[in-house]
């Protein structure tokens, strides 16, 4: 990739809501999740400081819309090495030492894009790729400043499911935190490689049971119910290719049990894959590889690492992919 070009890759965001004693409760429009991140950024506290490194990541900036949300998400990497630069035609060498807790800065522009305030369903997400802000950094990021806000705030407390009332009549709340997570689309070179590769293993899972527990004291909790299938080696030279397996193995009803799946392959070339789908649509969860991306450019000359402010050339084009 050159200085004046960038890769953006494609996503669905959904939300989620936890509670730890109610499962299934309504998850809140995206409007709302990125409302109060903004709210977060405008008091300055959009950011998150590892204590062991004081690595950091950030809001550099961030706009709200009607139909989407927009930001440039900043990280300062304090452990990597001092760079040197070398003009190698003119024979010099230049070293730039690090001073204080600087750290080595990216950045990546992010268009959430629910296209109206009351969605809640699945809606696009477009990352531009950066050192450091991989799709897992990001939703780890975001659920940080969920977290964060829902502690400080009742704006995600809902009505208690089982209707209690408290001693004036009222109705009581209970305290919710909502999550966002990504699924990455699908690239052709992902389907490919399933369709000509051979499947090694396949777990499927369900986390609809998590947290539930299993013992009188409430020492142990369930974290996923999975099965483990393998192909059949009495059969294997009748065995299709991965895609073809995969296909006939997730049934409707395989989809509706297990709504994960971490399927293990290899490649046409024997390259061993692993990656974490979502067993309704191949969609890849919280992950960079085989996700579908588009590279712009001439974005403009020698780009730098990263931006304090949105750079306009990257954002109009992503805004392009998405079609606004």
């Amino acid at each position: 990739m050159y200085k004046d070009e960038r890769d953006i890759y494609f996503y669905d965001a959904i939300t989620r809501v936890w509670n730890r004693k109610y499962k299934g409760l309504a998850s809140f429009p995206h409007y709302e999740l990125a409302k109060a991140i903004k709210e977060l950024f405008d008091a300055d506290r959009a950011e998150y400081i590892q204590k062991n490194t004081l690595q950091s990541t950030y809001i550099t900036d961030m706009r709200l819309h009607q139909d989407r949300c927009e930001m440039l998400i900043g990280f300062a990497d304090t452990v990597a090495a001092d760079p040197t630069l070398n003009d190698r035609p003119a024979r010099k060498r230049r070293f730039v030492k690090k001073a204080g807790g600087e750290g080595l800065e990216h950045s990546a522009h992010i268009i959430w894009h629910y296209e109206n305030k009351a969605n809640n369903s699945a809606c696009n997400f477009y990352l531009e790729g950066a050192v450091g802000l991989r799709s897992t950094t990001i939703v780890r990021f975001l659920n940080r400043l969920l977290r964060a806000y829902s502690d400080v705030s009742k704006k995600f407390y809902v009505p208690d499911p089982e209707g209690t009332v408290d001693a004036a009549g009222n109705y009581t709340t209970i305290k919710t935190r909502p999550k966002i997570d990504l699924m990455g689309h699908p690239s052709q070179e992902f389907l490919k490689d399933l369709k000509r590769g051979e499947l090694s293993e396949l777990e499927l899972y369900t986390e609809t049971q998590r947290n539930k527990i299993w013992d009188s004291n409430g020492y142990a909790i369930e974290d996923r119910r999975s099965v483990m299938i393998k192909p059949n080696s009495k059969k294997q030279k009748l065995i299709p290719k991965a895609k073809s397996l995969l296909d006939g193995v997730l049934t409707k009803t395989v989809k509706r049990d297990y709504e994960y799946a971490r399927v293990s392959f290899k490649t046409e070339t024997n390259v061993p894959r692993s990656v974490r789908i979502f067993s309704s649509n191949y969609n890849l969860i919280n992950d960079d590889t085989y996700v579908k991306k588009e590279r712009v450019k001439a974005l403009g000359g020698n780009l730098p690492n990263a931006f304090d402010s949105f750079y306009g050339p990257i954002l109009n084009r992503m805004r392009g992919l998405a079609g606004i």
